[in-house]
């Protein structure tokens, strides 16, 4: 059912007023689908009653008398008029109308009929032995060709029997017929709902796209959301999403204002760090014992290497540097070299020429930290580059032991290793995988990591390519 609603605001909103309205109009066509049919029962009702009392006023003037005989000894048949029987035209056990009834009586008592008993009934079709004592057959028609109406007559849609007990005992009996007039009651309120539809749509249509427009526009910029370097968003709309759009202005200027300080805290850190491991180093060179000169050196190194990976994650987002095309495969192959010319088991088989619209110095650097570890860790690095519709991947296969299933996800957060001995000579200062990461999805992509059937593990390394 959730995937036939609409995804958009505007759309959601008038599916739900169109089903509301549609459900309310159809309980409204069947309550006045059911009030037209009582109204019809009871306009033939009326019209029973109206021929029943005439007949009792015709009787009590005249009294009772019996069909007229014709020559040939036949009596002749009284039409349209009530028959007259010793017991009711309405079979016992046959359903009644109890509220038409009680209705007749009171007619009747208002009248001032005196009447023993009413029984009334509704019947799809017209019983034999009331087939002389029927009315409301071809008055309709009459009445229509007489305002110079050429339309057919509505069609019957039943009769309703009523049997009226007068003072001797004995029951008058009269059908009125039951004329249909739905169809041009459907017709009607099928046409008053397209109506009420327009109304009511149109506008609605207007104040979704009134609503829906800012906040589209305000989707887009938090998709697009660079701290500190996104232009503020145009406040339009109802007052809660200028609001809100205002709030979110607000809120951008504020994260680039606290990224400009961290940017001169940064600054100044790397500065003062910087600058007395260089000192160091240089007072480094003058020891005498080549060994303990070497450690030295190596350790300061390490401790720019590792001063450089913070500050580049910290900075990371605030890049001057602007996406530019790039052929992926040339970027992987010079980085490959990089590590072959070290003495670094790497392989790398040149691919078709792919081109991708990236920052190469981040993606570049994101590289060589997976090489970096499959080298370290697994020994030997094999890149490979798959092109599936708009992504590209790049894997960085080693023959390591792997990484245990429940530690893969803790390998990306800062500071975390495999190698937990924090040896150098067997891994880095463990932001690689952070800064990697970090940097792929800076560029709306991920890295991946996953033990491979075979043994090793597999880095995957996932870019967009629109």
């Amino acid at each position: 059912m959730s995937r036939l609603l609409p995804k958009s605001l505007i759309g959601q909103l008038l599916a739900l007023v169109a089903i509301t309205l549609l459900i309310a109009q159809a309980i409204n066509i069947v309550l006045l689908y059911r009030g037209a049919q009582n109204q019809k029962i009871m306009e033939a009702s009326v019209s029973a009653v109206g021929r029943i009392t005439g007949e009792i006023e015709r009787i009590n003037e005249r009294g009772f008398r019996e069909p007229r005989t014709r020559r040939d000894g036949s009596r002749r048949i009284r039409r349209n008029r009530p028959s007259v029987t010793v017991e009711s035209a309405i079979p016992v056990g046959q359903q009644r109308l109890p509220t038409i009834e009680d209705r007749a009586i009171r007619a009747f008592d208002n009248m001032g009929i005196d009447v023993l008993a009413v029984e009334v009934s509704r019947v799809d079709s017209l019983p034999s032995n009331m087939t002389n004592s029927v009315i409301g057959l071809g008055r309709e028609r009459q009445r229509l060709r007489a305002i110079g109406y050429r339309g057919a007559a509505n069609a019957i849609n039943g009769y309703v029997i009523m049997s009226a007990q007068i003072a001797d005992g004995q029951w008058l009996n009269i059908a009125s017929a039951v004329r249909d007039r739905n169809p041009r009651l459907i017709r009607t309120l099928l046409f008053q709902t397209a109506v009420i539809y327009v109304i009511l749509l149109i506008p609605l249509i207007w104040l979704g796209r009134y609503i829906s427009r800012p906040l589209k526009a305000l989707t887009k910029g938090a998709q697009n959301f660079k701290p500190g370097t996104s232009e503020p968003i145009k406040e339009s709309g109802p007052p809660d999403t200028k609001q809100l759009i205002a709030a979110f202005n607000e809120m951008n200027g504020r994260v680039g204002a606290m990224l400009d300080e961290k940017d001169v805290m940064l600054g100044a850190i790397g500065h003062d760090l910087r600058t007395p491991l260089a000192a160091l180093r240089v007072r480094v060179e003058s020891v005498d014992d080549d060994n303990e000169r070497e450690r030295m050196i190596a350790g300061i190194d390490d401790m720019d290497r590792t001063l450089d990976d913070i500050l580049s994650l910290a900075r990371l987002g605030r890049s001057d540097e602007t996406a530019e095309k790039t052929d992926i495969s040339a970027l992987i192959e010079t980085v490959a070299d990089e590590y072959s010319d070290m003495g670094a088991k790497v392989s790398f088989t040149r691919s078709e020429r792919i081109i991708a619209n990236i920052r190469a110095t981040l993606i570049r650097r994101a590289l060589r930290n997976l090489i970096g570890n499959a080298v370290n860790y697994g020994k030997q690095a094999a890149i490979s580059v798959e092109k599936t519709g708009d992504k590209l991947v790049i894997y960085v296969d080693d023959k390591g032991p792997g990484i245990p299933e429940d530690q893969i996800d803790a390998m990306f957060e800062p500071f975390a290793r495999a190698e937990i001995s924090r040896n150098r000579a067997t891994g880095g200062s463990g932001l690689g995988l952070t800064l990697a990461r970090a940097i792929v999805r800076d560029h709306g992509g991920d890295v991946i990591l996953k033990n491979r059937p075979e043994g090793g593990l597999r880095a995957s390394l996932i870019l967009n390519l629109d």
